[in-house]
């Protein structure tokens, strides 16, 4: 499902933070999640959790600001066609709500806070068709203020994540930034800096030269920014230069929240970023602009959940309540008990997959009609058949089919290069994935996913799609199995069954060893729609097998369309495995299979050690499937005696390409690390197993490979010794290929989208 969250801003704040972990986790349940703000701090966090910010000026109650993030918010709803809106701030859900009148998507908000009710601010107040209170108290507000039936509310928290926020944070970093001192005993304090949310911030200052005194080993961190940040900042200044040392830092607005907590013996503050302290096994003072509920600890839990840690209702704040209990930790507290048990309350209470839950009941009563309480259902992807944006049935448009979810390097990034193309062309593209490992697919790519033997679900999402893509790989095949051929021509039969357009997406075909199998083939792949394939020899194998080849083009497989803006340095990644910043390596793929030559792992070696001894590069061996391939890798090394390298656990494709990019070739026997090869410019010398690598040799104009039934040592000694010593001619080559290549690879996403939208291979 769709979800768009609405809210003012992203700058440093306990609601901004909530935003974000929780469209963090829901991005995690698969849900495809989308923020608009005016902007701040958090938009970098977003963007590198996959999750797409719109710039839209709701932090503003001017007028002609409004009516502008009224076009902006209904354009974007309108193309997005979303199967939720949840407003998180008076501006963005006064503006949603009239949206929601009249185009009718359901809309939902989180009350963070308590506002002024009185008119006209109850006019400008819309709290949509469900809503979730963070705390009883804004739940009762929301009851007596505004009339909401409480059937239509749901309390939930300011879910912590914490692994995140840990006593384990490593805060060396912002330790090194400010100069903290070694063996200070330290305060922290976090909050947003703006008038209303910094009293105890000055109160902290006021009493610091008193503090001081008492502790000549103290220090106190101030974090936030707003509009008393730049008072707050001088009035620092000043006490700092009346007791001539450097007491006080204050910090400005930061995103490392985690960092600054972690590094303090006491925090001081209210709401999230307390709770977030807690985690962090941190002693804290609960004080604010509300109120003072004091030192946390087993006496004061009542009052601070029912208040969400924000002492509304509590007895002001003071001075010296502040004094007194921030000496008591210091003096008489066992601060480790306190920590260890704000931590507790936090995992049992607190968890960030906890208020995705209530998100998502909340999501489930709007669409459902049942109560917020009591309904059950918390699976996003359940919660499709629900929604109707709109008034109108609005279909899934893509169904990708493939070898996911099963850890192999190639096929992830075949499914890669897939998404971001269809995503490039229309962004709104809906995209379920047919994944071994569903929870995994979603999480990395950002999409939809069910499992791919689960039938029902199978039919389910084709009831509600428009367009089967069967790709990439090599899927028409039974070498691997018989079994996986029929699969992968029941899911295209199943599409066609329920209306589907059926595409096959830069596929490699064969072998097939069952001539048997060749006319089933070519009964279901002459029906299918459009053929794209990596490679000619692909299509001469259609053709022997009588499929009609009238929708079938040569295209280049769909991992060539990724650009160098892909690839992510290299150096953490090397460091990790232990090659030396500096050191030249040349990449090294095989696999176990039935006809391997007697000596292969030997000649691999020694090819290895020669290498090695002769040009001074060292072997990287890069397990493409770990767990298949790791066995051998290990068996080749033992013959090294550890001269040499293994990439010792699976990698994301963007750091496996940027790896292979910075090698000086590649030894391969996995069709895709040659791709890859291919697509960094780094010269290769193929290992032949399998048809498919010898056809994707000749296709890129390669002719440095050799078969792996009968592989000679001195051959492959020799081909190595070559392609080093003509490396930059080589090199010149395979950039003009992957130029090329990469041309034709754009046009499968190309001639996906002109399916989807009616058209044909040949639009």
């Amino acid at each position: 499902m769709r979800v768009l969250m609405t809210t003012m801003q992203l700058d440093i704040g306990g609601a901004e933070t909530h935003i974000v972990e929780l469209s963090k986790a829901l991005a995690r349940r698969g849900v495809e999640v989308y923020v608009a703000s005016c902007g701040g701090a958090y938009e970098k966090e977003l963007s590198e959790a996959g999750i797409k910010h719109f710039c839209v000026p709701l932090n503003c109650k001017n007028p002609r600001a409004v009516r502008k993030s009224y076009r902006m918010l209904k354009q974007i709803i309108t193309e997005y066609k979303f199967d939720v809106v949840h407003g998180h701030a008076r501006i963005p859900s006064f503006i949603c709500g009239r949206l929601h009148k009249k185009l009718h998507f359901p809309f939902v908000t989180t009350a963070h806070w308590v506002f002024r009710a009185g008119f006209p601010f109850n006019k400008l107040s819309d709290w949509g068709q469900r809503s979730l209170a963070v705390s009883d108290d804004i739940k009762d507000y929301l009851i007596e203020s505004y009339g909401i039936d409480a059937d239509n509310i749901r309390v939930t928290i300011n879910g912590i994540d914490t692994e995140k926020f840990s006593e384990n944070t490593d805060f060396s970093h912002i330790k090194s930034e400010f100069s903290l001192g070694d063996n200070k005993k330290r305060i922290v304090y976090v909050s947003r800096m703006d008038t209303d949310r910094s009293l105890v911030a000055h109160q902290l200052i006021k009493i610091s030269p008193d503090l001081y005194k008492a502790f000549p080993d103290l220090e106190i961190v101030i974090v936030g920014d707003g509009n008393d940040y730049d008072a707050i900042k001088k009035e620092a200044e000043e006490v700092n230069n009346a007791l001539k040392t450097r007491l006080i830092i204050t910090t400005g607005a930061r995103t490392d929240i985690n960092k600054f907590v972690a590094s303090g013996d006491i925090f001081v503050g209210v709401s999230r970023a307390a709770l977030e302290a807690m985690a962090c096994k941190k002693p804290s003072i609960i004080a604010g602009n509300e109120g003072y509920i004091g030192i946390f600890d087993e006496d004061k839990l009542k009052v601070s959940v029912d208040t969400n840690f924000c002492c509304r209702g509590c007895e002001p704040s003071t001075p010296e309540y502040l004094v007194q209990d921030i000496k008591k930790l210091f003096d008489e507290s066992d601060l480790n008990a306190l920590g260890e048990y704000s931590r507790e309350i936090i995992k049992s209470r607190y968890s960030v997959e906890t208020m995705a839950e209530d998100a998502l009941k909340m999501y489930a009563s709007v669409l459902t009609g049942e109560k917020i309480n009591e309904t059950k259902k918390t699976n996003p992807h359940e919660l499709e058949k629900y929604s109707v944006p709109f008034g109108k049935n609005i279909k899934n448009d893509v169904i990708i089919s493939g070898y996911y979810g099963f850890k192999n390097s190639g096929d992830d990034t075949s499914l890669k290069a897939i998404i971001k193309g269809l995503k490039e062309l229309s962004p709104n593209i809906r995209i379920t994935v047919l994944s071994k490992n569903p929870e995994e697919t979603k999480v990395i790519y950002g999409v939809n996913s069910i499992n791919r033997l689960n039938l029902f679900s199978i039919i389910r999402k084709m009831r509600r799609s428009s367009l089967l893509i069967s790709g990439g790989g090599s899927l028409i095949q039974d070498v691997t199995s018989e079994k996986s051929l029929l699969y992968y021509l029941l899911v295209i039969r199943l599409a066609m069954r329920f209306g589907l357009k059926t595409m096959l997406f830069g596929n490699g075909i064969g072998p097939v060893i069952n001539k048997k199998s060749y006319k089933k083939i070519a009964r279901i792949l002459s029906r299918v729609d459009a053929i794209t394939l990596r490679e000619p020899k692909s299509a001469e194998l259609l053709e022997e097998m009588g499929v009609n080849t009238k929708n079938v083009l040569i295209t280049a497989d769909s991992v060539f369309a990724l650009s160098y803006s892909d690839f992510t340095d290299a150096e953490e990644s090397l460091s990790k495995i232990g090659i030396p910043s500096g050191q030249k390596y040349f990449c090294v793929s095989v696999r176990k299979w039935n006809n391997l030559a007697q000596d292969f792992e030997t000649s691999v070696a020694n090819t290895c050690r020669h290498i090695s001894d002769k040009y001074g590069f060292v072997p990287l061996f890069v397990p493409m499937q770990y767990n298949q391939d790791i066995g051998i890798c290990k068996k080749i090394m033992d013959k090294l005696e550890g001269k040499g390298y293994i990439l010792n656990q699976s990698v994301s494709f963007d750091k496996m390409l940027g790896i292979i990019s910075k090698s000086e070739f590649v030894m391969g026997m996995r069709l895709h690390i040659l791709i890859y090869a291919a697509c960094t410019g780094v010269p290769v010398v193929g290992l032949d197993y399998d048809p498919k690598i010898n056809n994707m040799m000749e296709y890129m104009g390669q002719t440095h490979f050799l078969p792996v039934d009968t592989l000679k040592q001195d051959k492959l000694i020799s081909l190595c010794d070559e392609i080093i010593l003509k490396r930059d001619s080589f090199k010149a080559g395979l950039e003009d290929i992957r130029k090329t290549s990469k041309a034709l690879a754009d046009k499968n996403a190309q001639i996906a989208i002109n399916l989807l939208n009616g058209g044909d291979i040949n639009d």
